[in-house]
């Protein structure tokens, strides 16, 4: 029996290595014509072996950097759109911090960690060199980077300011930005010699490209955004599913003070813009599109996560310094931000302007309240930096994407990469049809081997009824899919994890509990009213049970 650490559908897994093996001895057997589906099957070995690759996408002024900054807990990437290249930033694991940098022509070239900033930020007097950039790679050494390799791409809405405002309607931006904004947007691309469409276009790809997918919304999960979304990555949108993608509903922290954009009036002592931010993922998740499109949507404040874990200890002092004010004249204060920021002198206040200045550009004012409060709380700093992080949802965001994506990665990243290959099996048989030729023979040979591999792992077909179950095709009570969702690894990896039970479970409770779930599931499959989707999800989990029965030792 594996230990609980070990991601269950990870077992079985290394046939594939054969298989693939195999694919890859008849692709190269037929030559050069064959050659661009020798190179897919070598992108889907490859992809097993790296960690799964997790973009960060969304419209301009979405917060992406930020919420890239916050996952990661360091100001490394870049942010304001208006100062940007419109490159796509790539931050993997590294022993030692590194930069590589890709360039448009195919040439790339190495720079030291320090040099991040001045390859992602425009500069006029280094303008042309970063026209030619196409990508940056930062390695360094970070938990999450050893999980996930981390894609900051540059904004599937990007617009030029010469752009009519109905574009800008349609795209979803013009309500969310003003038309400052939106002139920088466009001077900025300008200046960088792109179009919306190109950077667009390279932020589509990355979404195709990864195996998993953050899509940042700012002010909720409007129709139009949605509309924008499916028009704008046209064939790309059919793989943005539950299974692959979170939304996120960044800058919650704007919601504060009351008023800002919530539900009503309340009192800014204890106001949680975070609890209005769930709301409206919660009217927004309740629209079906929006459910076959992610999993969940997540309220966060990137700003705050990103401050709480790189304030410097002055500015921590400055917070102290805050804390012994009277917090009710401070909530008040800080319900005008600019004024808080920018007034010289603030009698009940006992802080500068430019140190209120860099506080407020830190944390925002929510974020100063909540610090200040659990300063006054007797929390030390340590304590109030996992404290606001956990306030700012990025905590529970980090546990979602590890859990979720995690414990199924290399399904998720095997699945991904023979999807690859049959795309370029499809490709290669129109090809001989079009030219009225037979397909090569090797590429009959391949597209059976991944119906068998697909055919053999029970994962996939596990991954077919959660796709069901998005798309709200199965007819389950409650219970039913948080069974589910609980074999299917959504809690857990380990035998005691998918079976519902704690880690510490003995193989014999375990086994008790996979063959009662199997024979629940045994009956709810022959249940004559079943439709064929809610029959075949009932088939699929009660194989399921019975493996896991077989796994902690129904065999002996």
């Amino acid at each position: 029996m594996s230990s609980e650490s070990e991601p269950a559908w990870d077992r079985g897994l290394p046939a594939a290595d054969g298989i693939i093996s195999a694919c890859e001895r008849a692709a190269l057997s037929g030559g050069p014509p064959l050659a661009p589906l020798a190179a897919a099957v070598a992108a889907a070995r490859t992809k097993l072996g790296q960690p799964m690759r997790l973009a960060v996408a969304g419209q301009i002024k979405r917060g992406k950097s930020t919420i890239v900054n916050a996952l990661l807990g360091a100001d490394l990437a870049a942010t304001g759109p208006a100062e940007l290249t419109f490159t796509v930033n790539e931050f993997h694991d590294a022993r030692t911090p590194r930069i590589m940098v890709h360039y448009r022509n195919g040439d790339s070239e190495e720079f030291p960690p320090e040099q991040l900033h001045a390859l992602t930020v425009r500069d006029a007097a280094d303008v042309e060199r970063l026209r030619r950039i196409r990508r940056v790679e930062y390695g360094l050494p970070n938990p999450l980077l050893e999980k996930f390799r981390l894609i900051d791409t540059p904004g599937l809405a990007s617009v030029h300011a010469q752009d009519s405002a109905n574009a800008m309607d349609a795209l979803g931006i013009s309500g969310f930005t003003s038309e400052t904004e939106r002139a920088d947007i466009g001077s900025a691309l300008k200046a960088m010699d792109r179009t919306a469409e190109e950077v667009g276009t390279d932020s589509a790809a990355e979404l195709d490209a990864a195996d998993a997918v953050l899509y940042l919304f700012s002010r909720g999960l409007h129709e139009r955004d949605s509309a924008a979304l499916t028009d704008f990555l046209g064939p790309s949108a059919a793989s943005l599913t539950p299974l692959k993608a979170f939304g996120v509903l960044s800058k919650c922290d704007q919601y504060w003070p009351p008023g800002a954009g919530g539900s009503g009036p309340s009192d800014p002592m204890t106001y949680d813009p975070l609890a209005e931010g769930a709301r409206l993922a919660q009217r927004c998740m309740e629209r079906p599109e929006n459910r076959r499109l992610f999993f969940t949507l997540v309220p966060v404040s990137g700003l705050v996560a990103l401050a709480a874990q790189t304030l410097g200890p002055e500015e921590f002092g400055w917070l102290e310094e805050l804390a012994r004010a009277d917090q009710r004249w401070l909530a008040d204060e800080l319900g005008d931000a600019g004024y808080f920021a920018s007034e010289e002198r603030l009698p009940r206040i006992p802080l500068g302007r430019a140190e209120r200045s860099v506080l407020i550009r830190r944390l925002g004012p929510w974020g100063v309240h909540l610090a200040a409060r659990h300063l006054r709380d007797g929390l030390g700093e340590a304590e109030v930096r996992e404290r606001l992080v956990r306030d700012s949802g990025v905590a529970r965001l980090r546990e979602l994407v590890v859990g979720h994506f995690g414990a199924r990665a290399t399904l998720i990243k095997l699945d991904h990469g023979l999807r690859g290959v049959s795309r370029e099996v499809t490709r290669c048989r129109g090809e001989a049809f079009a030219n009225g030729v037979e397909a090569p023979e090797q590429a009959g040979r391949v597209a059976g081997l991944v119906q068998w591999l697909r055919a053999q792992e029970p994962g996939f077909d596990e991954l077919h009824v959660l796709g069901d179950h998005y798309n709200g095709r199965l007819r389950l009570t409650d219970a039913e899919v948080a069974d589910l969702l609980t074999v299917t690894g959504e809690y857990g990896g380990g035998t005691a994890a998918r079976l519902g039970l704690p880690a510490g479970a003995s193989p014999d409770d375990q086994l008790r509990t996979a063959r009662d779930k199997a024979g629940a599931w045994a009956r709810r499959e022959r249940d004559p009213m079943l439709d064929r989707h809610t029959r075949n999800a009932a088939e699929v989990l009660r194989r399921a049970y019975e493996l896991l029965a077989h796994l902690t030792g129904g065999n002996r």
